[in-house]
């Protein structure tokens, strides 16, 4: 409809000055030939003339909008635009459109925690996608332009493991328009894919929140692991003392490690493997375990296993596709392990099918799924935890079971209340 040409729009405006339609074509038309000023005074006579009209509630808002990104495009009416917007809001405050341009606004402005409040806006109404359609295109390009905009401004205030939480979900989404593509991927390749921090210990000062206590729990005063991995393998095996383990991936010999804690107070004794000779050639000067520098994925585990049941097997290599082809080489069939931390790291390789498929694997040897989608925050799961039926306590499983699809937080797993 506004797609006339210029002689037409007049045409029908003088031969009915008052009709608030033939008023907004108008306006259109001097906005697309780059006639701001113009195109703002019919967009302001389209809501003078529409309120005389039933029905027209949905052209004056829309009118708003087009003149505020008439105001927007003028760069320096930013007070002018935002006023405009919050009118259309008071007018329509059902529909999304205007919450997010002025969400857009002020993360123009730097103005961030604004723009925040009105993404949660936008993201929390009933509809995202209205049936009486607008006009023209105002630049709204569906729900996920709210979760772009709090995924950019929740870093600024702060928030940044849902940031990137959220630049990860829009990732996976095939319908985002090429610009939305393009920005996603630069936001996501300059705040990193690694969210892995410092790791998340537990000291004694927090033994009386532990969920399940088990024997030799109190006198632990420093853990070691990234997200209390070596805290559920003894809970799930009520604190066993001489236990053995197996380590594929056991990185440095005390930082962020699953086993040295079971070693250094438990008395257990196992094998640690890890493809990096720096790393081995470091544990093994402070490790009492046997250390093998190799590819995982090439060694003959019927020759390394010396028993046939373990303690705590550990799958932790990168990246995850050789995680899953090293557990494929364990002879599962004639060696049991208590308990398992198998790393999938879901949260950066959400396109492949690495987790469902280890899952399937691993319950078809007896293994149960106790605890999914660990992660160290609220967000980023990278980790299922499972016990073998004939080794722990179903009681101690049935107080540790957690397998819905949402990422667990460690500690808020662990504990009972946040340390």
């Amino acid at each position: 409809m506004y797609n006339m040409n210029l002689n037409t729009a007049l045409y029908n405006y003088l031969m009915d000055p008052k009709n608030p339609l033939y008023n907004f074509t108008l306006g259109k038309v001097y906005e697309d030939i780059g006639h701001t000023a113009a195109a703002a005074s019919f967009y302001i006579r389209t809501g003078e003339f529409a309120t005389e009209f039933e029905d027209n509630e949905l052209l004056t808002y829309e009118a708003l909008l087009r003149l505020a990104l008439c105001f927007e495009h003028q760069s320096s009416r930013v007070f002018t635009v935002k006023g405009t917007l919050l009118r259309a809001i008071s007018l329509m405050p059902e529909r999304p459109e205007a919450y997010f341009l002025l969400s857009r606004m002020h993360e123009m402005c730097k103005e961030w925690q604004e723009s925040y409040t009105f993404a949660i806006l936008g993201e929390n109404l009933k509809e995202h996608e209205p049936k009486e359609k607008l006009i023209t295109n105002v630049e709204y390009p569906g729900k996920y332009g709210f979760t772009f905009e709090r995924a950019v401004t929740a870093w600024w205030i702060g928030l940044w493991d849902e940031s990137l939480y959220l630049f990860r979900e829009l990732d996976k989404n095939p319908d985002m328009k090429w610009n939305y593509i393009t920005l996603v991927k630069n936001n996501l390749n300059n705040i990193g894919n690694n969210i892995f921090k410092e790791p998340i210990l537990y000291y004694d000062l927090y033994y009386e929140h532990l969920k399940v206590k088990f024997p030799g729990a109190i006198n632990i005063k420093q853990n070691y692991s990234q997200c209390y991995q070596d805290m559920f393998v003894l809970t799930m095996l009520n604190g066993k003392q001489n236990g053995k383990f197996l380590e594929i991936g056991c990185g440095r010999p005390f930082y962020g490690n699953n086993t040295a804690l079971l070693e250094k107070e438990f008395k257990w004794t196992g094998i640690s493997i890890d493809i990096d000779k720096n790393v081995i050639d470091e544990f093994s000067k402070v490790r009492s375990a046997k250390t093998i520098c190799a590819d995982a994925t090439k060694l003959n585990y019927d020759e390394i296993l010396e028993d046939e049941n373990y303690d705590y097997l550990q799958l932790d290599c990168d990246p995850p596709i050789v995680t899953y082809n090293t557990l494929l080489k364990i002879p599962l069939e004639s060696h049991k392990f208590a308990v398992i931390t198998f790393e999938h790291d879901h949260y950066i390789d959400y396109h492949s099918e690495i987790r469902t498929k280890s899952r399937k694997y691993l319950e078809s040897f007896g293994y149960e799924l106790v605890v999914a989608n660990i992660a160290p925050d609220n967000y980023n799961s990278f980790e299922d935890w499972y016990v073998h039926l004939d080794l722990v306590e179903k009681s101690i499983i049935e107080k540790m079971k957690n397998i819905s699809d949402k990422s667990k937080r460690s500690d808020k797993f662990m504990f009972s209340r946040i340390c």
